[in-house]
Formats: C-alpha cells, structure tokens, sequence
C-alpha cells in the first residue's frame, strides 16, 4: 500500500518550503523578468535542493529506512551514453524545427551581446565562442549541474517515484511526472522563472514539458533503480536549455522558440507519450 504518511509530509515539506522561498525571493525584489539578476538565479538554485531535504527527511524520520533505498548507486555506464544521445538528439530536432520554419541561428552572437548588454564586444570570433561554449554545453555543463540535478532527483525519482509505485509503475511515472512539473509553478508565477512576464501560458508549457519528461525518467529510473543516473538526465537537459542552443537562437519570448518552448514541450510529450507505450508493454501495470 502506499503509505499516504510519508507522502503527505514529503509533499507538504517540498511545496511548502518552495511557495516560502519563492514568496520571500519575490518580497526582497528578486525577479526572473527581464534581466535575470544573480541573487534570483541563486534563489532557484536553492530551491532545488528543497526535494532532497523533504526526501531525507521523510525517509530517515518518518519512514525510518535507509537512505541507499533512495538509488544512491550508479546504473548501467551504457545507459548514460543513451540518454545522452537522447536529450541531445531531442534538441537537435527542437532548434531544426525552429530554424525551418521560425527563425535563422545569429551566428554572430550579436543578438546575444544585445540581450544581456555586455560592453565591449566578443574576446575571441564568434566561430571560436560558439566552438567553446559548444564544449562547455556538451561537456562541462552536465558535470557542473549534477550536484543541484542530485538535490531534486533525490526527491522526485529517489522517493516519490518509488514510494507510488504500488499504485503500478505506469501510474506512478505519470503522476510523480505531473507533480514534479506542478512544483514548479510558484516559481513561474512569482520569480518568473523560464517565461518572464508570459507566466501563465508559460505554466501550461512547463507543466506539458515536466510531465513528458518526468514519464521518460520514471521509466528511466524503474529500469535502473539510479537517482544517480537520473540526476545525470535531469543535468545533461538542463546543460542543454540554457547552454549555446539560446546564444544563438535569441528570441525574448520563450513561449515557441527554445526548450520549454511549444517546439520543445511537444517533443518532450511525443517522448512521453513513447515511453508510456513501450512501459505498457514492459510493466503491464
């Protein structure tokens, strides 16, 4: 049975801790709007860290089990090179689409400069900065962004994926997924985050992206049993979303053009919508 305790408190502590921080972040002036300002990006990132103390505590007072049975292991070394070619494939065919029928990559980087209003031009050619922040995207990012990538994963796949899995893992993936995209609506309304002022179209684009997504890891994790690994996805997307596809692909409104864009969160439904076809199969829960 699912034990409605545990997730009752889990789910109070992790919505309840992000709608305070948010309010807070939102009452100090911290705002996503416009020109993002460190303080605001830093704000996210705490809030990121939030599941993985909900988690923790939840399974260390509440449930008093070990916290290795929140996949603390590492998962097939094969399977990170697939879901790398994956995430990375996905976006190829978002910022496809987009340059066929949207808009043209600036491969100057000028609208970028523009943007954020860096003085002083580009150090090195543009074909050297996109070659370099190519690498950081592919390669860097991924690694830099898996610590905060652990402290959500920690909650959403480590313990309320498994803790709902004796409703079928199936329902399991769609509702984890549905509440892991939820979570992140205070933060759209309040912060701004992902669509500036264009918050609430923008919390129906993020809440179809999420959910894809968090279908596809679910079905990730129950074949791995590896926070781990989907720490690894959750970072490798976010490498990706705010990594060279933006630099050259500049636009001021998210809502078409990028990853939680309706190019992006179709794909990512399509994806879901996949994985749930293939788990029916597998699962048959």
């Amino acid at each position: 049975m699912v034990n409605k305790k545990a997730l009752t408190i889990f789910l109070t502590l992790t919505f309840g801790l992000t709608i305070a921080l948010a309010f807070l972040a939102k009452a100090l002036g911290f705002t996503l709007v416009g020109q993002p300002i460190l303080m605001s990006q830093l704000v996210i990132l705490a809030a990121m860290f939030i599941p993985a103390f909900a988690a923790i505590f939840t399974q260390k007072v509440i449930v008093k089990k070990s916290l290795k049975d929140l996949g603390f292991k590492f998962g097939p070394w094969r399977m990170y090179a697939k879901v790398y070619g994956l995430i990375v494939l996905v976006f190829i065919i978002n910022y496809a689409l987009t340059w066929i029928f949207v808009m043209k990559p600036d491969l100057t980087l000028n609208a970028f400069m523009n943007q954020f209003n860096i003085p002083g031009g580009l150090p090195l050619p543009a074909p050297v900065m996109i070659l370099l922040f190519s690498v950081v995207t592919f390669v860097f990012a991924p690694i830099f962004n898996l610590i905060p990538s652990l402290g959500e994963e920690i909650g959403w796949r480590g313990f309320l994926l498994p803790n709902l899995e004796p409703l079928g893992k199936i329902k399991a993936m769609i509702i984890s997924g549905m509440i892991w995209a939820l979570w992140h609506t205070p933060l759209i309304l309040t912060l701004g985050f992902t669509y500036g002022a264009q918050i609430w179209p923008g919390v129906l684009l993020h809440f179809v992206l999420v959910s894809g997504l968090g279908i596809w890891m679910g079905y990730i994790w129950f074949k791995t049993r590896s926070t781990i690994l989907a720490a690894f996805i959750h970072a490798v997307f976010n490498a990706n979303a705010y990594g060279i596809w933006v630099m050259i692909f500049v636009v001021n409104s998210k809502l078409v053009v990028g990853a939680a864009g309706v190019i992006g969160a179709t794909l990512v439904l399509i994806l879901g919508l996949i994985t749930l076809y293939v788990a029916r199969s597998e699962f048959k829960s």
